[in-house]
């Protein structure tokens, strides 16, 4: 039975953002409801710092809540179907990773779709991930995202795979879009049971994201990328979402390919439950096991 509080985010994800999400079809205004969301609804936490800078070209920040020594830097990719999402939406969550891991929390404010589709938004990635790479104060590289950010950092995996750039240390992504081909079975069947995403607004995000392009691309659909080398990946899903086969199917082709992959599934929270982070029980208690799981890695490999 989840808390009474995340009884009340299960509600106000059921009744005000599922409905918001399935309305409102422009997506300049989906993205100002976005932020009117985050300013209501996430709570930001005292002592909060952002500071903007650049990276390789892209729009980014570090967010932190403290000024304690960091050994490496979080790059956080977020989600929102590839069309929607800011730092106001993400910051407070970047920060509570940051300092829980002990890391530098770095946001990027990569090209949105459907102004920008693929390859638009893994390029920034990229872009961003090499700058990190030239930056002698970055430190050793870990990858976190969020559903559409989920999917790229995956996607960006596979593409530093194939250039030859060095991986990062441990990735973690909340409740990714694996498979862009949109045929695995949780997204009719759950439907209903799916707090927060309404499938046609998914679609629609998806639909504007590969413009046309083959969505069995790998780096569309990381599910069918080849991950042999990778480095340890974390997947959190709950079992009601319309996205848990996305999870529950990818984890097996990792597993295949010899990945040191880790999932951990709920039950009964919506999509991304980790924003409401200091709001409720079970999003804290996730968002400590996803810094304790980097945190791991990072003690492992002596830094």
């Amino acid at each position: 039975m989840p808390s009474r509080q995340q009884r009340f985010w299960n509600l106000y994800a059921r009744y005000v953002q599922k409905p918001a999400l399935a309305w409102v079809r422009p997506q300049w205004l989906a993205r100002k409801v976005f932020s009117l969301n985050a300013m209501t609804a996430y709570k930001q936490p005292r002592g909060l710092r952002v500071t903007k800078i650049t990276l390789g070209g892209v729009p980014s920040a570090i967010c932190s809540r403290t000024s304690e020594a960091t050994v490496g830097t979080i790059l956080y990719i977020h989600g929102g179907a590839f069309v929607i999402g800011n730092l106001r939406g993400y910051r407070h969550l970047i920060a509570e990773l940051a300092v829980q891991s002990g890391q530098r929390g770095v946001y990027i404010d990569y090209r949105l779709a459907p102004e920008h589709p693929f390859p638009a938004a893994l390029d920034d990635a990229e872009a961003a991930y090499r700058a990190l790479l030239e930056d002698p104060d970055t430190g050793p590289i870990t990858l976190v995202g969020d559903s559409a950010g989920g999917n790229l950092v995956l996607a960006l995996v596979l593409r530093l795979k194939r250039l030859g750039l060095p991986l990062p240390l441990a990735c973690a992504c909340m409740s990714p879009g694996t498979d862009l081909r949109l045929q695995n079975p949780s997204l009719a069947a759950n439907q209903k049971s799916d707090l927060l995403v309404p499938m046609s607004w998914g679609a629609r995000g998806v639909r504007d994201y590969l413009a046309g392009q083959d969505p069995a691309t790998p780096e569309i659909s990381p599910i069918l990328g080849d991950f042999a080398g990778a480095p340890p990946i974390f997947i959190n899903v709950d079992q009601t979402e319309v996205l848990y086969d996305d999870s529950r199917l990818m984890v097996a082709n990792l597993k295949t390919q010899g990945v040191d992959v880790t999932l951990v599934e709920e039950r009964g929270l919506p999509h991304v439950w980790h924003l409401n982070v200091g709001r409720s029980p079970e999003a804290d208690a996730s968002v400590t096991q996803i810094a304790r799981f980097l945190r791991a890695h990072l003690d492992a490999a002596g830094h």
